[in-house]
Parts: C-alpha cells; sequence; structure tokens
C-alpha cells in the first residue's frame, strides 16, 4: 500500500466511529431473541434514561446493555494495551496473551482468592496490575539478555511463562473448589453475566492508562527508529518507555479485572489498523481504540448464535479467531 493510500487520521476516526455504532446496535439486537438494530436503538434511549414504556424491545435492550458497555471498554483497553507493547518492545508479535502478562495477572488473582479470599472487581484489578507488571518485567528481561531473534525470544518466554504459570494456577485450585469455581467463571474470558457498574471499579487506573497510550504516539514512531535516534531527538528513553509500559499494564489489567483474559484482540487490531494507516502510531493507537470493541463486540453476538441456545464466550471465540492469525506471523516471522 503506497503513502498516498493511508487514511488520514479525519477518515479513521470517522469510519471508526461507524464500525463502532454499527457493531454496538447489532450487540444489542442479536441474541436466543433478535430483533432490528434500528428498533434497539430507538429503545436504547429510554432504557438510559430510567423511563421505561414497557415495550418488547426495551427490555431485549436492557438485557444487552451492561455486556455491551463492558465489551466497549474491555476491547478499547485490550486492543490499545497490544498497540503500545507492539510499539514498545518492536516487535509485531506483542500482545498482552503472548507476553504472558494475562497469565501473569490471572496467577495474582488466583493466589488471592486462595490466601486473601479477595473476590471484588476493585480487588482483582490491583492483584491483576501486580502480576502483570511482574510478568512484563521478567519477559522482557529475558528477551534482552537473548543472543538470537529477540522478537521471536520474547514470543517464546511469553508462551514458557504461559505454561509454568498455568500449571501452578491448576495446583493452587485443586485444593479449593469455591476459590476454582469462581476462577473459571473469570478465566474463560466473558463480558456476559456482569453488571456494567463494575466500571466504576477500575476507572481511575483505566482513565490514567488511557490517557498515558493515547498520546503515546510521539514515544512509540520515535522507539521504531531505535535508541540512537530516540536520544538524538532528545527523548529521556527509559523514562518516556518506562511510563508508556506502565500505561499498557494499566490498560491490561483493567481489562483482565472486568472480563477475564480475553486472547488476541491486542495481537490482531493493532495490524488491522496498521494496513489502514500505515506506520504512524498516533494513528494506530487512535485507530486500535475504536477497532478493538467492534472487535469484542462482534465476536461476543457471534457467540450467542453460533451455538444455540447456548452461547460461547468472547474470550473463546477470539482465541479460535485470533490462533491462525498467531499462526500466520509466526510463520512469517521465521521465514524472514
Amino acid at each position: 500500500m503506497t503513502g498516498s493510500r493511508r487514511l488520514p487520521a479525519g477518515a479513521v476516526i470517522l469510519l471508526g466511529v461507524t464500525a463502532l455504532a454499527v457493531a454496538f446496535a447489532l450487540s444489542l439486537a442479536i441474541g436466543s431473541r433478535s430483533i432490528s438494530p434500528v428498533a434497539a436503538l430507538e429503545a436504547l434511549a429510554p432504557v438510559l434514561r430510567g423511563d421505561p414504556t414497557g415495550a418488547f424491545e426495551e427490555g431485549i435492550v436492557a438485557s444487552r446493555l451492561d455486556r455491551s458497555l463492558i465489551g466497549l471498554v474491555v476491547g478499547t483497553a485490550v486492543a490499545l494495551s497490544g498497540a503500545a507493547m507492539q510499539g514498545l518492545t518492536r516487535n509485531p508479535l506483542a500482545d498482552p496473551s503472548i507476553l504472558g502478562v494475562n497469565s501473569g495477572a490471572a496467577l495474582a488473582v488466583v493466589l488471592g482468592l486462595q490466601f486473601a479470599g479477595i473476590s471484588s472487581v476493585g480487588g482483582y484489578l490491583w492483584l491483576a496490575l501486580l502480576g502483570g507488571l511482574i510478568t512484563a518485567v521478567v519477559v522482557y528481561a529475558v528477551a534482552s539478555v537473548s543472543q538470537g531473534d529477540q522478537s521471536l525470544t520474547m514470543v517464546l518466554t511469553g508462551a514458557a511463562v504461559t505454561a509454568g504459570v498455568t500449571s501452578i494456577i491448576a495446583g493452587v485450585l485443586v485444593s479449593n473448589q469455591g476459590a476454582l469455581q469462581e476462577f473459571r467463571f473469570w478465566q474463560v474470558g466473558s463480558v456476559a453475566g456482569r453488571d456494567a457498574g463494575i466500571i466504576t471499579d477500575v476507572l481511575p487506573l483505566l482513565l490514567i492508562s488511557l490517557v498515558i497510550v493515547l498520546v503515546s504516539g510521539p514515544v512509540l514512531n520515535a522507539a521504531a527508529l531505535g535508541e540512537e535516534l530516540e536520544r538524538a531527538l532528545g527523548q529521556r528513553i527509559l523514562l518516556a518507555r518506562g511510563v508508556v509500559a506502565l500505561g499498557a499494564v494499566g490498560l491490561a489489567a483493567s481489562a483482565v479485572a472486568l472480563a477475564g483474559p480475553i486472547a488476541f484482540v491486542g495481537l490482531v487490531v493493532p495490524h488491522i489498523v496498521r494496513l489502514a494507516t500505515g506506520p504512524d502510531y498516533r494513528k494506530i493507537l487512535l485507530g486500535s481504540a475504536l477497532v478493538g470493541p467492534v472487535l469484542i463486540l462482534l465476536t461476543d453476538t457471534l457467540g450467542r448464535i453460533v451455538t444455540p441456545p447456548t452461547e460461547v464466550q468472547v474470550g473463546i471465540m477470539t482465541a479460535i479467531l485470533g490462533a491462525p492469525v498467531l499462526i500466520l506471523m509466526i510463520r512469517r516471522a521465521v521465514l524472514r
């Protein structure tokens, strides 16, 4: 794709907002009992006002509004986290799930469930943040001292950490059936069965992390040029990258606390956006913030109708759709 075909920021916003509106309407309209997207949007206003007229469509919309709002927030957070991680590490395979950040967050949550009895979203948040930060530091440290392809080493290290952490989680949970049942509901990765009010529990960290990552485009663009050029541009490399890394892990932790670990969204979305916008991370971040929730909402909607009358949770759907993309990208990285 030539430079003349790159989309300007205004077009990215227009297309992204349009796609998001369509995905949100479909999320409200489609399920075991479906209505038209137009009727769903018309019913949304009285539901939000708290002044329902008793129409059938309003009951349907009210039952799906919470999961749609959570899907919107989680999709934005995960996609932006993945884009920032890819820019910081200069690794096209970087993603909170692939680098082990989600598994580290899950281990911290399990330990909190088992030994501290923590079961609130607010408690999950800080545990997930701590676990994600520790895992990110370990994976990056191992990859930075490797002698081979750092990008591939980072992915392999993340896979090894995930495998080890998963074994520890299984060992901890096997002796506590209560914690096991609660963790199962959280670990599968789902936006269903949750009240949108839990968003307020993560809102402070979510907003701070969101602002940090959204304004980090110049830092990520400079990181793509290499450390020497970063220094020439007058950047304080460690400080700038550290702040952005905290923002990226904060977004991942917020998403994990709300919906559990949802894989591959942070990997796939930045690449989809990059095809349209080019390598400028200011546009990539903007596009990812809009396309991420579109992907979550559409996969969640698809999961409601693919195996009626039951549902397939969004974390499973994104894994099914994202695994072939990961295999293709690793193949290209190895053959390059």
